[in-house]
């Protein structure tokens, strides 16, 4: 069996021990590797990875066993495995030679701390994008802090691209304000009941009235990812779930880099295509 060589520089910048046996034990297996690569881009079930590999059951479960003792993968209801925050930080860490593996790393706590398995596969690798961002969290005399740097940016913005699973009084107001008052666009993709709690709670009529003047333009579907996502004319953002489901208002990715916004603006747009093609 051939080995895989890598080069000595991609390994420069790792001063974490735990990050550089976690890449040594994965690399220690040509078959571990090409099971979390394949497992990365779709989750897959033992029948299918042994079709693709054409290898025994008995060695693509040990395989398996191995990546899920390293929190590499998990395995859904469905019997089918499927990618973990940790497994997917590893990946493109491996996937991309060149992204410095320290910055990466200054974000790990945050994706490991956060649910991110109701995001499809493809869309993972694309969120990357954030490990360039700034991550803005609540300390205990600024509790409110992503959430005051979001209305204000929301404010200073006119185009506003939303996936939105939740829903809040506070960020809908502030939107109608920015779009009145910047003859601004909101095009939205959320789900069938936080649509009704905002035309519920909307007393002003400002959703109708937008929507009528083709100022908001709304998708509705029956599941979206567990994200709350930004992106405007001028930055975005990212708010995650904790496991439970729990929406996680404390800490926020941000970004304001001009081709970042104009990658999470695409993002958004790729997510919009695949929910309804």
């Amino acid at each position: 069996m051939g080995g895989i060589i890598i080069e000595s520089e991609f390994f420069n910048g790792i001063n974490n021990l735990k990050d550089f046996n976690m890449i040594r034990f994965l690399i220690a297996s040509e078959l571990r590797l090409k099971l979390l690569l394949s497992i990365y881009k779709s989750s897959k079930s033992i029948k299918e990875l042994e079709l693709e590999f054409n290898k025994k059951s008995s060695n693509i479960s040990r395989g398996l066993n191995e990546l899920k003792e390293y929190n590499l993968i998990t395995r859904l209801p469905d019997k089918k495995f499927s990618i973990t925050s940790s497994g997917f930080l590893l990946v493109e860490n491996l996937d991309h030679l060149m992204i410095n593996f320290e910055n990466i790393d200054k974000k790990s706590e945050f994706w490991e701390n956060h649910t991110i398995n109701s995001i499809p596969n493809k869309f993972l690798k694309e969120l990357s994008l954030f490990n360039d961002s700034t991550i803005i969290k609540s300390s205990p005399m600024e509790f409110s802090k992503p959430i005051n740097v979001y209305l204000k940016n929301i404010s200073q913005s006119k185009d506003i691209f939303m996936i939105l699973p939740i829903y809040s009084k506070i960020f809908m107001d502030c939107i109608y304000d920015t779009i009145i008052n910047h003859n601004g666009y909101l095009d939205l993709i959320t789900t069938k009941d936080i649509f009704d709690l905002i035309i519920k709670s909307d007393s002003e009529k400002y959703f109708k009235s937008l929507v009528r003047n083709k100022k908001i333009n709304y998708y509705l579907v029956e599941d979206i990812a567990n994200i709350f996502f930004t992106a405007t004319n001028t930055f975005s953002s990212l708010f995650l779930f904790f496991d439970n489901l729990v929406f996680d208002n404390s800490e926020m990715f941000f970004i304001d880099d001009e081709n970042l916004v104009k990658h999470a603006i695409r993002f958004y747009d790729s997510y919009k295509s695949y929910l309804f093609e």
